[in-house]
């Protein structure tokens, strides 16, 4: 009896805590058609989501029996192998979900938790069979396999109809509306947004009201369903007529109101139906729980859970307004979770990103896959264009032309793609919804939702020839992730259950513990990589492009700043090879790689801003871009300098001599005061000692050329070892391009400084 009360008050906390890393994965399906296109500030639109969490959580009760029933036969498990099963399956998807969101990877939850209970029950039938030294336990009697790979046969093709359908239906929408569709079409975007709201409303109907018990506690629900052919066509009818009224009369932007009804619709349909994978298995057990201690029975043991067939939830939802309590204060922590939650701005990231309509910062490199499948789609694509009239070709091309593939910016953020794309995300993906829950065909939300994101993505040209291959490895590496979900669920749920089934109540509360630690860990984590991100994420200034202020203030900040990171990239490296501190020069390597992508990618950005120069500022903008260079270019030497360092300290090699070591701590202190200077001057903007930092860098090369032939001397003497003296060299000769390309780049920002001051 210890171990069953330990159990069930570990899962009542482990239910809260699944709470909050579950919604962080699943709210990116329906935050991230709003998110993307900035249809409204963030804070309205998590509180219209909240709305719908509310009302789909009070709408959950029937799916509660899923974690009942629905993958495992309860009658074959005693109290206590069920109990077990639904701690290991517990901790096992805390650990897994909340790994996909440090990562920023969306997944499914409902897969996570099917192939959870399949591990632990495969894994209890296991031991069962070994106790009971019998041939055989009849696995099928304790797992319903059928249902488990009809889920996920559903799944493998919802990913491509939903991706297909996607593709399919933006193009024609974009061939109808094209990109420059504001303050037209008022006409037909009523009766197109009057079709989706139609659409969305289905998916309610179906997801969220269908075969519900709150038709026998309010008979008048009953109705929508029983007249909903008419229902829907009279919300057809208004909802037409109404936009039709607003846009003629106040312009307003039709597809904005859909994608917020639809992130209120999908949002509704998230909590009535995937709310069972966070808190369902836990309510299972405390009812089982409450069930046991009704019955007088001594020992766990020999309980049977055949009661669990008989819907208690489904049935007392009600009745009983302990549920009602329960799934109100569910709904209150994800809303919350919604607000406060890092994670879940990064799964959202993460999708908003693919999707975006411009390129820039890619954060997935190409694999050899990505390439083979984008070089094929534009072998194919070639053969189209060239298959078709040349009238349809150009048509086609017209109807694509935008006057700015640069995201436009808002007071909340960055407008990743239109709201038209938006609500085809919503509508589609509603749909789709809709007729796999009217045909009984078993979906994936996530994966409905985010193969529709990337299929509206592909036919909206967002993935271009500067983008393809990062955004196509991105969708093969989520699409890999889902793989990966089932096969870690499997087996973690499977060895968790094995390790808390012999070591009873300790095993449990250890097995909470390595949870919580998971969790302590990857905040951690992901706190660094989001740190990361800040320098890393593209900083949009209110100033135009082609103003030459943007380019000499915001352009002049990120110069010093790259330049202090650089300085103290610099000094780790050498310091920590003179220490032979691994960490601190593992440390340097990660920050001088996170340097030479935000050098680059601020690189492509001033490009960018560059091209669009007027005329009279070209002579000045050559300066930056010049200066620009060489700040690569001194990153580059950086990034020669750390990675030899690192791997010469990991490998357990020997350090330097105590000659070798002065030699270096003195160069370091020199450089160290030299980068001081510079990052003084661009600070202050103040050109005029700089023919005293060229004096001070002919110093410092003509000091590393005497530390040059020190060295030359000592390994003539057989001093020294060869493998550090090696990496000696390699240092004093990137040093010195360094300090080559820091006096280059501080003449040029000068230069630069000087003619936008004199065009002014």
């Amino acid at each position: 009896m210890t171990f069953i009360w330990i159990a069930v008050i570990l899962l009542g906390l482990l239910a809260i805590v699944d709470l909050v890393v579950g919604v962080s994965n699943d709210a990116v399906n329906f935050l991230n058609a709003a998110i993307g296109s900035r249809t409204a500030q963030r804070k309205f639109v998590y509180w219209i989501a909240a709305v719908g969490l509310l009302i789909g959580s009070l709408l959950s009760a029937n799916m509660m029996e899923i974690a009942r029933k629905g993958v495992i036969n309860p009658s074959s498990f005693a109290f206590t192998e069920l109990i077990v099963v639904f701690v290991a399956v517990m901790i096992v998807d805390i650990i897994l979900i909340d790994g996909f969101n440090t990562l920023g990877f969306p997944t499914s939850t409902t897969i996570a938790v099917v192939f959870e209970l399949m591990g632990g029950a495969m894994a209890l039938s296991f031991i069962k069979k070994k106790q009971a030294r019998i041939d055989g336990i009849d696995v099928e009697a304790m797992i319903n396999t059928d249902k488990a790979f009809v889920i996920l046969a559903g799944i493998l093709l919802s990913i491509f109809l939903a991706f297909v359908v996607g593709i399919v239906v933006q193009f024609i929408t974009r061939i109808i509306f094209s990109f420059n569709y504001q303050r037209r079409f008022k006409y037909l975007f009523a009766i197109v947004g009057g079709l989706s709201i139609t659409a969305i409303v289905f998916m309610i109907l179906k997801k969220g009201l269908g075969d519900t018990s709150i038709f026998d506690t309010y008979p008048w629900f009953e109705i929508l369903v029983a007249y909903q052919q008419e229902i829907l066509f009279g919300i057809f009818t208004l909802s037409t007529f109404v936009f039709l009224f607003f846009g003629l009369s106040f312009n307003i932007d039709i597809p904005r109101i859909v994608v917020l009804f639809g992130t209120f619709a999908l949002a509704m349909s998230f909590a009535a139906n995937d709310l069972v994978n966070f808190i369902g298995i836990p309510l299972a057990a405390i009812e089982s729980f409450k069930e046991f201690i009704a019955s007088g029975l001594s020992t766990p043991d020999n309980f049977s859970l055949d009661f669990m067939s008989e819907g208690v939830i489904r049935k007392d939802i009600f009745s009983d307004y302990t549920y009602t309590v329960i799934f109100t204060l569910s709904a209150i922590i994800m809303t919350v979770t919604l607000f406060r939650s890092k994670k879940a701005r990064s799964v959202t990231e993460t999708e908003v990103y693919l999707g975006r309509q411009s390129s820039g910062y890619e954060r997935f490199e190409p694999s050899h896959l990505s390439r083979v499948i984008v070089r094929n789609f534009l072998h194919l694509h070639s053969m189209a264009i060239g298959l078709l009239p040349q009238k349809v070709v150009r048509f086609f091309d017209s109807r694509y032309q935008k006057a700015d593939t640069a995201e436009a910016r808002t007071v909340d953020g960055v407008i990743y793609f239109d709201t038209v794309r938006a609500s085809v995300n919503l509508v589609v993906a509603s749909i789709l919804i809709s007729l796999g829950t009217y045909m009984q065909f078993p979906l994936s939300t996530t994966f409905v939702v985010f193969m529709v994101a990337m299929g509206t993505s592909l036919a909206d040209q967002a993935w271009g020839r500067e983008s393809a291959v990062y955004r196509v490895s991105g969708v093969l590496s989520i699409l890999g992730g889902w793989f990966f979900t089932a096969c870690l669920a499997f087996i973690g749920a499977f060895i968790f259950t094995y390790i808390i089934w012999y070591g009873g109540w300790i095993a449990a509360i250890v097995s909470a513990a390595l949870a919580a630690t998971s969790l302590y860990l990857t905040k951690k984590y992901h706190q660094r990589k989001q740190e990361e991100k800040r320098i890393l994420k593209e900083e949009y200034q209110d100033e135009t492009d082609n103003n030459l202020d943007h380019l000499m203030d915001n352009g002049s900040d990120q110069i010093r700043q790259h330049l202090q990171e650089a300085s103290k990239v610099f000094y780790l490296s050498l310091q920590g090879f003179i220490d032979e501190d691994v960490r601190q020069l593992h440390e340097a390597h990660n920050k001088a790689l996170i340097l030479d992508k935000f050098t680059r990618n601020s690189k492509s950005k001033f490009f960018y801003a560059y091209a669009k120069v007027t005329e009279e500022g070209i002579d000045s903008g050559h300066y930056f871009v010049q200066a620009f260079d060489y700040l690569t270019e001194l990153v580059g030497c950086l990034t020669n300098i750390t990675q030899p360092l690192y791997e010469h300290i990991e490998n357990q090699h020997k350090g330097m001599t105590e000659s070798q070591s002065a030699d270096l701590q003195e160069l370091l202190d020199e450089v160290t005061g030299y980068f001081n200077h510079i990052i003084h001057m661009e600070k202050e903007q103040n050109f005029d000692h700089l023919n005293e930092m060229v004096s001070k860098q002919s110093f410092l090369i003509g000091f590393q050329d005497t530390l040059r032939r020190n060295q030359i001397k000592r390994i003539q003497k057989g001093e020294g070892r060869t493998r550090v003296s090696i990496l000696f060299m390699d240092i004093l000769a990137e040093t010195k391009n360094v300090l080559l390309y820091s006096i280059n780049l501080l003449k040029a920002h000068r230069d630069f400084v000087n003619s936008c001051r004199s065009n002014n």
